[in-house]
């Protein structure tokens, strides 16, 4: 029995040393990492109608309110025209009816009925409305235009992406770690990354940690912003990030 405890005693002490350099190890292993914009979107119409107009190309740059694309509306806006038509000749309708009750002319039965037309009709008018504001595309935020899927006088249908905008200035970086550099990694965290493409070392700081472990591949990942200038960077470019040299010596073995 003695001998069996010494025996589980000795391995103990033995596999320490090889789980604390395991895991110093595990902590210089490169971290490959996706550069991403955090304002990145396809945009799309519910309209059915021409394109008119496209007043940026691919590559061209736009502000916040910018009109990037006119749609051939005369449809929309004749059958607009007819709603609100429609819209104010029941709501004159509704009036009369509120006036002839309150002499005792009509009775509540027909108040109500003039009432739910006139709600109809405007509600009708509304749903057209926004159909008609849908006929030019603003742009919803600053940026770029990354992918333009569309033509001049071709026809858009509903639901399909027109194009895509990225803002090229709010970027983050996405990297995915093992999941015992939680240990380690909190937000605020400082490191360095060097992009592939240009070869270039930016500073870089760890902004939030998902929420979630793949417990498959035991890792985790984590999002990180450029704490310096990084006008050169775009959407796409992978980087190596390294976080061994932010753990410490102290903290490489548990």
């Amino acid at each position: 029995m003695f001998r069996a405890l010494r025996l589980v005693s000795w391995t103990c002490l033995t596999l320490l040393p090889a789980i604390g350099a395991g895991f110093a190890q595990d902590t210089k292993e490169p971290v490959r990492g996706l550069v991403r914009a955090i304002d990145d979107a396809l945009i799309s119409t519910e309209l059915n109608a021409r394109i008119l107009e496209i007043t940026r190309r691919e590559g061209e740059s736009f502000r916040k309110g910018d009109v990037l694309m006119r749609f051939d509306c005369g449809k929309y806006e004749t059958e607009l025209k007819a709603a609100r038509a429609e819209e104010q000749f029941n709501k004159i309708a509704l009036d009369n009816s509120v006036e002839l009750d309150k002499r005792k002319a009509v009775g509540r039965f027909d108040v109500e009925q003039n009432r739910a037309k006139y709600e109809k009709a405007e509600a009708e008018a509304e749903t057209l409305a926004v159909q008609v504001e849908e006929c030019m595309i603003a742009a919803p935020f600053e940026g770029r235009i990354a992918e333009m899927r569309a033509k001049a006088f071709e026809t858009s249908k509903p639901g399909e992406p027109l194009m895509r905008l990225v803002n090229t200035d709010r970027l983050e970086i996405e990297l995915i770690v093992p999941s015992t550099w939680l240990r380690w990694i909190k937000p605020g965290l400082g490191f360095h990354v060097t992009v592939d493409e240009t070869e270039t070392t930016y500073g870089a700081t760890v902004e939030r940690l998902a929420p979630t472990v793949d417990s498959v591949s035991q890792t985790v990942k984590i999002m990180a912003v450029f704490s310096e200038n990084a006008r050169d960077v775009l959407p796409g470019m992978s980087l190596g990030a390294d976080l061994a040299a932010r753990a410490g010596p102290e903290k490489a073995t548990p």
